[in-house]
């Protein structure tokens, strides 16, 4: 088993603490004013995330978004960060009318996909809200092909935690183990009982809402982590931060920064739920979650 890194493949004993979902470059119609390109100040946001104690970072911006493979490794390089990056497209609205992959089929981009995988380390797709969109559903037709020929995980982002299910239904029938996809925030979504039947498939859960105090209080997601610890179910939780957004990062004047989970929120996790749980999902999971079998 190996975790694909844009620097080159590592022992997933060697990803350390894990962000389990950021951005360091995003560019997108959906989010106009609002997005990042500059190298020099995603490096000095990944600087800050290290600073807090992380050792790795999973970069979720896929194809047609601003994504920068060369950046990534340069960030890599630069702050001793292991970065893993995505292929895939995201969700629908991300994708300006007569964007040429609009056009794409399913076969072409899981062609695509699949020789990106030689550098990247997950598959990126998107669901829209309560609803997944002809262009959508081509996409996951495409990164199910190209997981069946790589084994690289699928990390799908749910809009505000819907779909889960149907999600995870949908790519089962496309020929994806419930036990390689990872559904991000979920944790929009603050429902345990429903993360509860979700997690009971062995999909991976992922979530991001600490800093978004607009939205709710960091102490909604510790609940809704303890929960799940309770039942049982903490093996199958990731943590990141999902800072896409210019506003979001401290290089940009905005905040809370990429450091916040690892600087704020997860030494209250261990202060509260313990640092063994706070261990396992930081460290054990990711290093689970996002390690795989190579076909190719």
């Amino acid at each position: 088993m190996i975790v694909r890194t844009v620097r080159g493949d590592i022992d997933p004993g060697e990803l350390g603490p894990c962000d389990a979902h950021e951005h360091l470059f995003l560019v997108t119609p959906a989010q106009p004013g609002d997005e990042y390109s500059d190298l020099d100040r995603a490096i000095g946001e990944a600087r800050t995330l290290v600073t807090a104690g992380a050792r790795s970072l999973v970069d979720w911006t896929p194809i047609g978004l601003g994504r920068d493979l060369d950046g990534l490794r340069t960030v890599s390089e630069r702050v001793g960060l292991h970065v893993v990056a995505a292929t895939g497209l995201h969700r629908d609205v991300h994708y300006a009318a007569d964007d040429p992959l609009r056009s794409e089929r399913a076969d072409a981009l899981a062609d695509r996909f699949t020789d990106e995988l030689a550098k990247c380390g997950i598959i990126k797709l998107g669901a829209g809200y309560h609803r997944v969109t002809s262009f959508e559903q081509i996409a996951f037709a495409a990164g199910a092909a190209a997981h069946g020929r790589t084994g690289a995980p699928v990390c799908v982002h749910t809009e505000h935690g819907t779909m889960g299910l149907a999600i995870v239904e949908q790519l089962g029938g496309l020929g994806v183990q419930p036990s390689s996809i990872v559904l991000a925030h979920l944790d929009r979504n603050p429902d345990a009982g429903e993360h509860a039947e979700i997690a009971a498939t062995g999909t991976w859960l992922q979530f991001d809402g600490p800093g978004r105090t607009k939205y709710w209080p960091d102490s909604t997601i510790l609940r809704l982590i303890g929960d799940l610890a309770e039942r049982g179910l903490g093996a199958q939780l990731l943590l990141g931060g999902d800072t896409g957004r210019r506003s979001m990062l401290r290089s940009y004047g905005g905040g809370p920064g990429m450091d916040y989970v690892f600087a704020q929120f997860k030494p209250r996790l261990e202060r509260e739920l313990g640092s063994e749980l706070a261990d396992q999902i930081f460290v054990a999971n990711p290093a689970r979650a996002f390690a795989f079998e190579p076909k190719t």
